[in-house]
């Protein structure tokens, strides 16, 4: 049995998609394409932004709580930007900072941070390096794709880079 929207919310069940966000061009379509995914299916988002220097500006700040979502956006511009629109669609949001680096360490964080908010999607965004470039320093969004239990949404840029 499936419940449509205005029943999850009567039992208060509210689905939410995971958007992984780098201020990139590709990850600021995956926002867009997120944010309105969320709002058609009457869904909240997280926005994740993988970032070891914002993570730690946020852990000296205080390293006895996580930090509020006015604390994260007021030192990540690409969370803050994300969060702006989100609040701009009517769209419920919630703001993750992760410290990871390399690829297969983001894209595991991604994933595990996607099961933690039980997330029912993951939006990300690729860059279209090349198979080259792919096969050296490799790729977040395949990575992503190959671990998920969830269905992964992986939007391209509409401009080169």
């Amino acid at each position: 049995m499936t419940l449509d929207h205005q029943a999850k919310e009567e039992v208060g069940l509210t689905e939410t998609l995971l958007i992984a966000t780098d201020g990139s061009r590709s990850s600021q379509q995956a926002v867009e394409v997120g944010v309105r995914l969320a709002r058609e299916r009457g869904a909240r988002v997280a926005f994740v932004h993988s970032s070891p220097h914002v993570a730690a500006t946020l852990f000296e700040q205080n390293p006895y709580t996580l930090a509020t979502a006015e604390e994260v956006a007021s030192v990540d511009p690409t969370l803050r930007s994300s969060l702006e629109r989100a609040q701009e669609a009517g769209v419920d949001a919630e703001l993750i900072v992760l410290g990871e680096e390399g690829t297969g360490s983001v894209a595991a964080s991604i994933v595990g941070t996607a099961q933690g908010v039980g997330a029912t999607m993951i939006v990300v965004g690729a860059r279209g390096r090349g198979a080259v470039t792919e096969a050296v320093v490799g790729s977040v969004s395949r990575t992503v794709m190959e671990m998920a239990d969830v269905p992964v949404v992986v939007v391209h840029s509409h401009e080169s880079r």
